[in-house]
């Protein structure tokens, strides 16, 4: 271990003394009072650190008082900005929990846009086959319509392992709404105060019934033209 390395350890571990270690976030304040210790001890203001690591002052704010963790990159250029190695910043436990939490950002994120991608191909197929059973031959329509089933299989598939490990997740984390998702794919923790923006005060809360009436508005412009020519 290096003097700075050795010094960091030092400071890391004499937590500032208005810091206090809840019962339900353990890690997310100690990773904040390191944050902070080391800051302090390498005479950095909020707002330098924030230049350093390429986030903004409030951002170095939150990660202080525990309101929220730093992702992997940004670990990286913490121990970067303060010279030394990320096993002197973090603990074992502390540099496990936050990976284990990125890996679980990452797959519900893979999960939504897997979802995303699986409906569009479903609507572009359906339009696809229907097209080509109204201007093809039958046995071309049918190949295409065989094709198309094929694809959407294939896209199904990785989709509905990402849904099943993602919904796992959310039972693991207690993640019940949108709002939840986008706090925690965010990097809020539960019960700490969000943004009163129009996203996170009106949307967000009812996000289900948007979308809902999204898709609606969706199928009739794809389908109501199919329709009417087949009524032509």
């Amino acid at each position: 271990m290096t003097k700075s390395d050795q010094h960091a350890a030092t400071a890391a571990t004499e937590l500032p003394k208005d810091v206090t270690r809840t019962k339900e976030n353990p890690i997310e304040s100690a990773v904040g009072a390191r944050i902070r210790c080391l800051r302090e001890a390498a005479g950095m203001s909020q707002g330098e650190l924030a230049s350093r690591v390429f986030v903004s002052r409030q951002t170095v704010i939150n990660w202080e008082k525990g309101k929220t963790l730093p992702d992997i990159e940004s670990v990286k250029l913490l121990s970067a900005a303060y010279g030394i190695t990320i096993d002197a910043l973090l603990d074992e436990r502390s540099e496990e929990y936050l990976r284990q939490t990125e890996r679980d950002r990452r797959t519900i994120l893979l999960s939504l846009a897997s979802g995303l991608v699986y409906i569009l191909a479903g609507l572009t197929g359906m339009v696809v086959v229907s097209l080509s059973y109204q201007f093809l031959d039958w046995d071309t329509a049918h190949v295409i319509s065989n094709v198309e089933a094929a694809l959407r299989f294939c896209l199904m598939v990785p989709w509905s392992v990402l849904a099943f490990r993602a919904n796992a997740i959310r039972n693991e984390r207690q993640i019940r709404s949108a709002v939840d998702t986008m706090a925690f794919l965010e990097g809020y923790k539960p019960g700490s105060a969000l943004p009163q923006t129009f996203l996170w005060r009106r949307l967000l809360p009812h996000w289900t019934a948007i979308m809902v009436a999204t898709w609606v508005v969706i199928l009739f412009l794809v389908f109501a033209p199919l329709f009417a020519m087949k009524m032509v």
